[in-house]
């Protein structure tokens, strides 16, 4: 099968970053660690087609015939409060602004309980408005917006809000993307780390 490539995966700043990519993180494991104090995130995920040369598909809403979108990230721990619920319709950029997002302890994308609900409500924290066109991130001093990576295009951005912050522990983000014929490209992996605060804090 062909599938579209995940290019560039999936990045993240300090919230007070301006949008602007921080220098490399540290790697552990073969994957990239983003450390940070608050909780606070800006999550980046871009992609490109893939050797079959099919477009990136971009829909953060419910696609047939799985009822998943085509962006599709997971978090190993809850996100904010954890709560599995979500609207029946949830419009993307919107989310469940009162709650947080479940963590899948395991990272899967298989046809399976709550793992379709827990997709569907990280993407719809990400912006409707940011695609390649209209990126959330700058790369050089000119402040023009650019995607992060030159050859991108799709780019999904979500500023992570204080309901929704990551916990304290490392959690591990993974992330495909699918493209306009329903086809999943490869995963990608990072870990944001939220240092643990020190006894009686």
């Amino acid at each position: 099968m062909a599938l579209a490539r995940l290019d560039g995966c999936v990045f993240c700043c300090n919230a007070d970053c301006l949008t602007t990519p921080t220098p490399t993180p540290h790697i552990e494991g073969g994957k990239r660690v983003f450390e940070t104090l608050s909780g606070r995130v800006v999550l980046v995920v871009e992609g490109a087609p893939g050797s079959n040369g099919n477009a990136v598909a971009t829909s953060l809403d419910a696609v047939d015939p799985d009822q998943r979108p085509d962006m599709q990230i997971q978090s190993t721990m809850n996100i904010g409060d954890g709560d599995p619920e979500i609207p029946a319709a949830c419009p993307p950029g919107q989310g469940t602004t009162d709650r947080g997002i479940p963590g899948l302890p395991i990272p899967t994308f298989a046809d399976a309980p709550g793992v379709t609900d827990a997709l569907l409500d990280f993407a719809c924290r990400f912006d409707p408005g940011v695609s390649a066109a209209i990126p959330c991130t700058m790369r050089d001093a000119s402040g023009d917006p650019k995607t992060i990576n030159p050859s991108a295009t799709a780019q999904f951005c979500d500023s992570v809000p204080d309901n929704a912050k990551f916990q304290p522990g490392d959690s591990l983000l993974t992330v495909r993307l699918r493209d306009n014929f329903g086809n999943p490209g490869p995963t990608a992996q990072i870990i944001v780390r939220v240092p643990t605060p020190p006894p009686g804090r």
